[in-house]
């Protein structure tokens, strides 16, 4: 191999720790939008919890439940806004990783080419010289004999 061969599988196997980099940074990220997204649900459920009516012995029992059905519509309008969030974490996640492998795949299989070509080229080009090299010594055999 030559210097140059050598040199393109270093910076190949090198584009490939930055590809390994860059998707650890992506899956951090998504991470810290979900946790973030989960305390924000969290710190919801409990505010909920607290303001949520409790029925008291005596008290009018249908205004208690138009209160719990108000109070459990906000929840669930809540869930569905925080599972909207999560849904568009993970797909932007999933997405930025998907071109990020596309392009990573692109570029190894450039590299790859161009280096399968190059030991192409070389094990052609050794072949010839084995082969000239073989011819003078049948030469001077037989001129031997």
């Amino acid at each position: 191999m030559t210097p140059h061969a050598y040199k393109q599988f270093a910076e190949t196997a090198h584009n490939s720790c930055e590809q390994l980099q860059a998707y650890a940074l992506i899956a951090l990220a998504a991470s810290e939008k979900l946790c973030a997204l989960n305390f924000g649900a969290a710190r919801v459920l409990c505010e909920a919890a607290s303001a949520a009516p409790i029925a008291q012995a005596g008290s009018d029992l249908e205004a208690s439940f138009a209160k719990q059905r108000e109070t459990q519509g906000q929840a669930l309008e809540q869930l569905g806004n925080y599972l909207q969030q999560v849904n568009e974490v993970v797909s932007g996640a999933q997405n930025e990783m998907l071109e990020l492998g596309s392009r990573h795949l692109e570029d190894f299989q450039a590299s790859m080419q161009s280096m399968l070509e190059e030991a192409r080229k070389l094990g052609s080009v050794e072949a010839f010289q084995s082969a000239v090299s073989a011819e003078p010594r049948s030469r001077t055999i037989r001129k031997a004999a």
